[in-house]
């Protein structure tokens, strides 16, 4: 992968985690573009290839979840790289679908390491 600089899809309904990532991701030499919702995420995953999507599992019009549903959908093959980003591992519900679809997510609130080693590992996993 040495011409491929990385690109990533953040999708989250809090602008400041928008900005942290964008930021903190940036400055890993990835390439980052941000959405704050679903429709805007699909939108984009239909007009460019992403290596990792990063996403909230609780926003105001689609959750995490159905937004997974509707990319498997359409690009299982991004769907298998999304990591999912959550505050809620109480609920039943979320912790029951983050296990059935197997794929990464960090607890909120998370360490920027944490966030560079999941990207990474997800990164490994594409390759």
């Amino acid at each position: 992968m040495p011409n491929h600089t990385p690109r990533i899809l953040v999708l989250d309904d809090e602008p400041i985690i928008l900005e942290l990532c964008a930021e903190f991701l940036g400055s890993e030499g990835y390439k980052v573009d941000t959405v704050s919702n679903v429709k805007e995420a699909l939108d984009l995953l239909r007009k460019k290839d992403y290596d990792v999507v990063i996403s909230d599992m609780k926003m105001p019009s689609l959750s995490g979840a159905e937004f997974y549903k509707l990319v498997n959908e359409k690009y299982p093959k991004v769907a298998k790289r999304i990591i999912f980003v959550t505050g809620d591992l109480l609920n039943l519900e979320t912790k029951a679908f983050l296990e059935s679809t197997n794929n990464p997510y960090l607890i909120k609130p998370f360490k920027l390491n944490e966030l560079r080693n999941i990207v990474k590992e997800a990164l490994k996993g594409n390759s």
